[in-house]
């Protein structure tokens, strides 16, 4: 018979995606970044909050985009140097033109996001990452989501500031989440102190 725990399932999670330098190619085709029939050289910024900027050269070539096309990552890491290649798939739209796709290096899976861990650009599932409102309560993902609408509108790394009609519908949002956030708030606190306002002690007594 094999040890304690010897039957079960070991994790692989490596941590939240929330947490790691990102590029997602949707951001890239609003900056102009993805343009099919050319090839565009840019540098991409993170702001982390830090003393230093990740920073990386993309060159993405999509001229022939019936034979797909690829992207250089060249740059420094917060952990070194990089030098990637990313293969990328242009898929027909039912819309007319067409929509492209990362090539995940290690799992060889469709991807819109690619997330940077251990020195190399993965999808999710390669990079064994997870979202970290999987972890929270309902007033934590209240928050989380509040949070991220404020980065919507004030912008933040590869997301630039909110404008016109799109702007006022994220503030509207905003007001929303708030509201719900202090609901969700208030609705705790008046759990912990049992309805009345005062918080029970270890006893039961008030």
């Amino acid at each position: 018979m094999g040890g304690t725990g010897s039957g079960a399932r070991r994790s692989a999670y490596a941590g939240n995606v929330e947490d790691v330098l990102a590029l997602d190619i949707r951001r890239l085709r609003r900056l102009g970044v993805m343009r099919t029939g050319g090839c565009v050289i840019e540098d991409i910024h993170w702001s982390t909050g830090g003393l230093s900027t990740p920073c990386v050269r993309l060159r993405v070539d999509l001229s022939d985009v019936e034979r797909g096309g690829d992207m250089i990552i060249a740059g420094e890491m917060p952990d070194g140097a990089i030098r990637q290649r990313i293969a990328i798939e242009a898929v027909p739209s039912g819309f007319g033109g067409c929509r492209c796709y990362f090539i995940c290096p290690i799992t060889a899976a469709r991807c819109e996001i690619l997330y940077y861990l251990h020195g190399r650009f993965a999808s999710r599932a390669a990079q064994h990452l997870s979202y970290a409102v999987q972890g929270m309560n309902e007033l934590e993902r209240a928050r989380r989501k509040a949070a991220k609408l404020r980065c919507r509108l004030h912008g933040s790394g590869l997301l630039p500031r909110a404008r016109g009609s799109n702007r006022i519908q994220i503030v509207e949002r905003l007001r929303e989440a708030e509201f719900d956030t202090r609901a969700l708030h208030n609705a705790r606190l008046r759990s912990l102190c049992g309805g009345s306002g005062t918080r029970a002690g270890p006893s039961g007594r008030r």
